[in-house]
């Protein structure tokens, strides 16, 4: 397993990149295995944002 270490502002960065990923995949109706992918990021940015709180 790989683990990154973000800046605040890196990880809110990126999960805007994430979410408009996940946006464009659901306007288009495209499931595909890079779909799980992005999700599970999201899931792991948001948890590393409430921890730091």
């Amino acid at each position: 397993m790989v683990r990154v270490e973000l800046e605040r502002i890196e990880a809110l960065e990126l999960m805007g990149m994430v979410v408009a990923h996940l946006n464009v995949a659901e306007a288009v109706a495209e499931l595909t295995p890079r779909l799980a992918t992005l999700l599970s990021i999201l899931d792991k940015l948001a948890a590393g944002l409430q921890e730091e709180q």
